[in-house]
């Protein structure tokens, strides 16, 4: 029994399911709780509420992680948007752009999404049996709770593949059990999809709070998730909703092109769906900044002289994102340039010092819009995907595609969706998708690969290592994760 008791500390220690966070924002007015407790916890919305507030803290803190390396090293940095100064030392931003990975790195560690998931374990258990609350708060927090649970497990079978599917909370010590890895397909069927349809179910659609679960946030997550299974039909349906139907119709609109970048610095415009709000007294350095400041991560050489051309000079996205004016010598990639910095949080004052409070835009209606346009292209209704695209290129200032425009293409589905990528890259970068749509579209490996040969390799740096294998898309394994799991 002693051996049982130690290793239900661990577990819990582990994956803090009996654990919230104390970091936290104001932004929900409500106090975190240290630990559950059946006896005392879980009677009250303002009980969940608390437990969820730990979870987006939990966020937080994940994206945090060593000055920001997580958020950037997981959703960003392996594509080829940036490339990371050599000199940043424990840092990684160079090793993790090179495909130099180990598990030594703290971008390798999964245990602060297993804690968000295991505080969702506790609320999908005991939030039903809630007696001081309505019926429709009760079904909404239960909502909550699933979504945020299919959010983290997305989040981790794009990170590191097949991981251990927790879906029970720890109540006896007879319920520790070790975990094993599962795949990847199993957690998305038996976890990621079925608590999107139980969250669709229960949700309250007249909920708008854009820091927190939402009908929007919902809708998006179901499209970035069907998108990533090529489920193009499903995507197609979950776009339209969010785009063309109550309650979401109208509740959310593009902003003008020459405001463009109050999407990222202000996160409260009609475009923003669902947005992680910031406090630096709270949560400390916001991992935005390392984008911003030219330190540690710059905008890649090949990005800019693309946007640079004819075709996409008159962009209004392009100096409200980058300096135009910046220059590459050709020690760059050694020599760090400031100026080579992403400005499009941050246009007016340029560099940010650490206590700049930047909120993190999770979705927002462009991305949706987008990957609408992927989601028809692949259907063969290209007209439609163009339309979706064509919303986008018109609020940058950009003149319309047209079918006609695809005539000699060998592959038109794919020169569409190349052109609907590339409209992803320069409108969403430094928003952590572009590495997840190289994935997604099975354009990573060559895409990474003529980054190391024709951008790295002409400006004399060579240690990197080539993605050869599929396995090498995803991160290792903290080796303290594998020695509890």
């Amino acid at each position: 029994m002693e051996m049982k008791k130690k290793i239900t500390r661990i577990s819990v220690l582990l994956l803090s399911v009996c654990m919230f966070s104390s970091c936290l924002n104001d932004f929900l007015n409500v106090q975190p709780v240290s630990q559950t407790n059946s006896d005392k916890f879980w009677k009250t919305a303002s009980d969940a509420t608390a437990a969820f507030t730990s979870i987006y803290a939990d966020f937080q803190t994940n994206f945090r992680t060593q000055n920001g390396l997580t958020y950037i090293g997981w959703f960003d940095m392996r594509s080829d948007n940036f490339y990371g100064n050599p000199s940043s030392g424990a840092y990684y931003y160079s090793d993790i752009n090179k495909n130099r990975l180990t598990s030594t790195h703290p971008g390798s560690d999964w245990n602060i999404w297993y804690k968000s998931i295991g505080t969702a374990n506790y609320a999908i258990y005991y939030i039903p049996g809630m007696t001081d609350v309505t019926e429709a708060t009760r079904n909404n927090l239960l909502a909550e709770a699933y979504f945020l649970r299919a959010y983290c497990y997305f989040n981790i079978i794009r990170i590191w593949g097949n991981a251990p599917m927790v879906t029970k909370p720890t109540l006896t010590v007879d319920d520790v059990t070790k975990p094993v890895r599962d795949s990847s397909k199993l957690i998305m069927d038996s976890v990621i999809l079925k608590d999107i349809d139980k969250a669709m179910a229960l949700v309250d659609v007249s909920k708008t709070d854009i820091y927190r679960f939402g009908v929007g946030a919902l809708y998006s997550l179901a499209t970035d998730v069907a998108m990533w299974n090529h489920d193009y039909a499903n995507a197609e349906k979950y776009s339209y909703d969010l785009l063309y139907t109550a309650p979401t119709n109208g509740r959310y609109s593009l902003v003008s092109g020459a405001n463009f970048y109050t999407t990222v610095s202000m996160a409260t415009t009609s475009e923003n769906i669902w947005t992680l709000k910031w406090s630096y007294q709270n949560n400390g350095f916001n991992p935005i900044t390392q984008t911003l400041t030219g330190t540690y991560v710059l905008v890649a050489k090949p990005v800019v002289d693309l946007w640079g051309k004819p075709a996409w000079r008159k962009d209004l996205r392009r100096p409200q994102t980058i300096d135009t004016t910046a220059i590459y010598n050709s020690n760059h990639l050694t020599v760090i340039n400031n100026n080579a910095a992403m400005w499009k949080y941050q246009p007016v004052t340029r560099f940010p010092n650490n206590t700049n409070e930047k909120y993190i835009p999770l979705y927002r209606l462009a991305d949706i819009i987008l990957l609408r346009a992927e989601a028809l292209n692949k259907l063969g209704r290209y007209a439609e995907a163009l339309t979706e695209l064509n919303k986008i290129r018109t609020r940058a200032g950009l003149p319309s595609r047209k079918e006609a425009d695809y005539s000699s293409a060998t592959d038109k589905t794919y020169a569409i969706e190349s052109d609907i990528l590339q409209e992803r890259q320069f409108e969403l970068l430094g928003e952590g998708k572009r590495w997840f749509d190289l994935m997604r579209t099975g354009r990573a490996v060559a895409t990474r690969n003529n980054y190391f040969e024709t951008y790295l390799k002409a400006y004399n740096v060579t240690n990197y290592i080539p993605f050869t294998a599929d396995w090498q898309l995803y991160w290792p394994i903290l080796q303290n994760n594998i020695n509890y799991f």
